[in-house]
Order: C-alpha cells, then sequence, then structure tokens
C-alpha cells in the first residue's frame, strides 16, 4: 500500500469515528492507523526440504506496511472489551540465487534469477478485561491471530512457481501494560501477544509512546517484533522475526 492510499485509510477511520462519537458516551471507542516499517530476518524450510535464508537466498528486503485497529470498551461487568486489528505484512524480493536451495521439492541452482514473495497478512480479535485503569493501566486477556499468508518462489528462467499456503487462526494469551508519565501528557507501554505449541513459538510484542490531545486525537510511535517459529505447520518450517518502528495517529473517546 502506497503512502497516499495509506493516508486515505487513516482520513476514513478517522471519519468513522466521528460518525461514533454520539455513542461514545457509553462505550468508549480507540481507532487508529499507521505504517510499520519492517525488516526481514530468518529462515524457512517446506517437509524435508532444507532450511531457506529469507535475504540471503531469496533476497527480501525491508518494507512498509499499513495497519489499524479498533478498541471498544464497555462499563459492564464480566463481559470484556474487545480490540479488532488488521496488519499487512509483505515481503518480496529479486535477483541470482547465489547458493544452490530447495523449496517444495524444486531446485534452485547457482545464476538462476527468482523472484520471491513472502505474505503473512493477520488479523487480530482480543477479548480483554482492565485489571488496572488508572495512571498505570494493565490488560490481560485472549487473541485469536488469523494468519492469510503464502511464500511463493519463481524461477524467472523456466517460469517454475513453488507456492505453498500459510494461513490459520493460532490462539494467544495478550496482556498491555502502560503507565502515564505526569503533566507531560505521554504514555509510555508496552503490549503484546504471545503462545507456544509444542516446538511452534509466535510472538508479536510492541513497545511504544503514546501522547493523547484534549482534542481526542493523539500520536503513537515505538517498534513492533513479530516472531514466527513454525515446526511443521501444514509441512513448514520457519524462524522468521519482523521488526522495525511505526508510527499511526489515533482518535480516543
Amino acid at each position: 500500500m502506497n503512502v497516499k492510499n495509506t493516508f486515505k485509510f487513516i482520513a476514513g477511520l478517522l471519519m468513522f469515528s466521528l460518525s461514533s462519537l454520539a455513542s461514545a458516551d457509553f462505550i468508549g471507542l480507540k481507532v487508529g492507523g499507521g505504517i510499520w516499517d519492517h525488516d526481514v530476518s530468518g529462515s524457512i524450510r517446506y517437509s524435508t526440504d532444507g532450511d531457506v535464508d529469507l535475504k540471503n537466498d531469496l533476497k527480501l528486503g525491508d518494507e512498509q506496511d499499513a495497519y489499524s485497529y479498533v478498541y471498544i470498551e464497555h462499563p459492564v461487568p464480566l463481559i470484556p472489551n474487545v480490540k479488532v486489528s488488521k496488519t499487512g505484512l509483505t515481503t518480496a524480493g529479486s535477483g541470482a540465487v547465489t547458493s544452490v536451495f530447495t523449496y517444495g521439492g524444486i531446485n534452485y541452482t547457482a545464476g538462476v534469477n527468482i523472484n520471491s514473495e513472502l505474505v503473512l497478512d493477520h488479523q487480530d480479535v482480543t477479548l480483554y478485561y482492565e485489571i488496572l485503569d488508572n495512571f498505570v493501566s494493565l490488560d490481560i486477556g485472549l487473541t485469536g491471530k488469523i494468519f492469510d499468508g503464502m511464500v511463493t518462489i519463481t524461477n524467472v528462467d523456466t517460469s517454475t512457481t513453488s507456492a505453498y499456503e500459510l494461513t490459520g487462526t493460532i490462539p494467544m494469551l495478550y496482556a498491555a501494560v502502560s503507565v502515564e508519565l505526569p503533566l507531560t501528557g505521554l504514555t509510555l507501554g508496552i503490549e503484546g501477544n504471545m503462545v507456544g505449541i509444542g516446538d511452534s513459538e509466535i510472538s508479536d510484542i510492541v513497545a511504544k509512546v503514546s501522547y493523547e490531545t484534549s482534542f481526542a486525537l493523539g500520536f503513537e510511535a515505538g517498534i513492533r517484533t513479530v516472531s514466527v517459529k513454525l515446526d511443521n505447520l501444514d509441512t513448514t518450517f520457519s524462524s522468521m522475526e519482523f521488526s522495525g518502528p511505526f508510527a499511526n495517529l489515533f482518535l480516543h473517546f
């Protein structure tokens, strides 16, 4: 998504929030969207093939992707609050293979030109409770992380393509803690999702600083790191990490 379209997307989110203001007396609403500038590292393997390095073999590089989120909070006891977010996560590359590797049973020899793409788009649906809600805030809950991804490698010289899906819904633990800095309008926070299933581990950790004006408009910036270690998920093995700075605008009622 290019920068122009991203700003249009964010503006649409803000307009949606303004239209919901009339009902915000009962329901707390926070909606935002921004850009995540991430790099990629690690490897991936299909079935009994050898490990394929994401940067050296697939030539994947840094990318910028858009994300958005909505928090809905209410005062009703026992019923959890809701956070819904959506993140685009795509990285692509091209170039000549420098060392032999195999993916999906297809051999890619030195000198062959390839185009490659790794997509790991995902949506999070989180149900959480506020344990503390003053100058120190603490939320805990559960997240369903819904992956919609794919690995694609194309031999440009022969038009041969390896393409395998990375899809599924992963249940994860959720926690968020933040501290307001007195007299500054700034809040420091860490939030994330994490799960370990057998030898597979997935984490999504955000460290951020937030500033909110008296007009409900705010700004957030920080570092986000998504780590995906898969052990035989649909015959896919991986040890991938996406990390980098992000920034977004939000409205909070």
